[in-house]
Parts: structure tokens; sequence; C-alpha cells
């Protein structure tokens, strides 16, 4: 009997002995966990201005996301004011002589506005954006301003006071005008300093924003019969149509500065 409970208290001890063994398996695990962090924290520090865009995109209440499993994001203009971007899908095809075949396909324009934050949607109808949410907590995380080469905002301030104007006037038959070089401005900066400052007869008829392309609008309030916009890449043309005259602005982009013409032509 006592030899029995010699060798069971033996047993006993050894199995004892080989519990330690099993605590390492949650040591590897953890390792590996705390490697995968490291590759995504790596992966976040090379972060493009296409990829903080496309988080905030799938961030967003877009239509396109409930129709498309997989989006792609391409970014078509940067300025201090506005970064126009298309999103848009690829379809396989296999009709292609030469074998398999990928389109592309937009199925949204969306504009990112530094200034205020704001993502519109200007896919239906460019001239009434729809704003869309997204997850801000993504703003406060990455230096997009950074990223993507724009000016951080505490040198914004400067930019401004460094921004000078030149103005001389224009004379002519049945014409009369200003025209002004502006340095240190956008197109679009421009434009809108002509609305808030009515800097031409009439301003609050005219767009709060710039169209996306070429475009015309009926006016019919104060002899005014019809704006129309016609935009390139560094110009903005504008003529105001009226029962008696016409109206022209011209925005000219060279380098930093903006050239701008206001006309006004007497029949």
């Amino acid at each position: 009997m006592k030899f029995i409970l010699i060798i069971f208290f033996t047993l006993l001890i050894l199995s004892c002995q080989k519990t330690p063994v099993k605590t390492e398996i949650p040591k590897a695990v953890k390792k590996i966990e705390h490697s995968e962090t490291e590759k995504d924290l790596t992966e976040e520090s090379n972060l493009d201005c296409g990829g903080f865009f496309k988080k905030i995109v799938l961030s967003s209440n877009l239509t396109a996301l409930k129709s498309y499993e997989d989006i792609f994001l391409r970014i078509e203009d940067i300025s201090e004011t506005k970064i126009v971007l298309e999103i848009y899908v690829k379809n396989t095809g296999s009709d292609s002589p030469t074998g398999t075949r990928i389109t592309e396909n937009t199925v949204a324009w969306l504009h990112f506005l530094p200034g205020e934050e704001k993502l519109l949607d200007i896919t239906a109808d460019p001239q009434n954006p729809v704003e869309l949410s997204f997850d801000e907590n993504i703003l406060k995380k990455y230096n997009y301003r950074k990223i993507c080469g724009l000016t951080e905002k505490d040198s914004q301030t400067k930019t401004v006071l460094k921004s000078s104007i030149e103005c001389q006037e224009i004379k002519g038959v049945m014409m009369k005008g200003e025209e002004c070089l502006i340095r240190n401005i956008s197109l679009e900066d421009a434009y809108d300093e002509i609305i808030k400052k009515s800097l031409v007869t009439d301003a609050e008829f005219l767009l709060k924003k710039l169209p996306a392309g070429n475009y015309s609008q009926k006016i019919g309030k104060k002899g005014i019969v019809e704006i129309t916009y016609r935009l390139s890449q560094n110009k903005i043309d504008i003529e105001m149509l009226y029962e008696g005259g016409i109206t022209e602005i011209h925005l000219m982009k060279k380098d930093q500065n903006v050239k701008r013409q206001i006309i006004y032509n007497f029949d």
C-alpha cells in the first residue's frame, strides 16, 4: 500500500511540472498580434493624399458605396480652396482580342473644401451639391494639409498679408473697366472676392461657387438676360448679358498671381 502511494504522488508531481509549458502559447500569440500592429502603423505613416481621402470617402454616407463593393479614388485637382475627387469602379471583360480587358466607370464626383472641411457630392447637380457626412475623427488623426501639400492653417494668414493688388483703368469706345494684378491668390479666391466685395455690378446674381465646367444660366431680372461661364485650366471667362450691354469678367492665372479684368460694354 505504501508503495502505491509513493507512485501516485510521484505521478502527481510530474504532471504539475508540465503545466508551465502551456503558458508559452499565449506569449507566442501576443507576439504575432504586436507584429501585425507594428505593420499597420508603418502603413499609416506612409499614407498619401489619395489614401487619406479614400478613408474619408469610405467613412461617408456616399450613396455609391451601397452599390459597389470595391471603389477607387483619383484626385483630379488640388487647391487651397477645393480638392476634386473622382470615384470610380473597375469592370473586367474578356471580349478583347488580347484577353482580359479592364474598364473604368466613374460613379461619383466629390469636392472637399479644406477651408470648411466639408465633403460635397456634385454628381447629380454641380450647382446644388449635397453635403456628405463622414468620420471627422480622421481629420484629427492625420495632418491632411501636410500629406496633400496644402498650406498649413497657421501659414494661411501670412499668405493673405503678403497678397497685394495693382489696378489700372481701362477705357475705350462704348466701354470702360479695370484691370488688376492680384498677387498670391488662386482663381477660386479671386472669384469669391468679386462676389463678397461686390466688385462688379449685380454681383449677387453670380453663382456662389464656380461650376465644374462651362455653364449658362437664364436670369431675367434687373435687365440681365443670361450669365455664361467658360472655364479652362488657368482661365475663367464670365459674360453677363444685359438688354443694353455686356459685362465681361476675365480671370487669368499665372504662377501665384491672377490678372482680373472687369469690362462694361454699352450698346
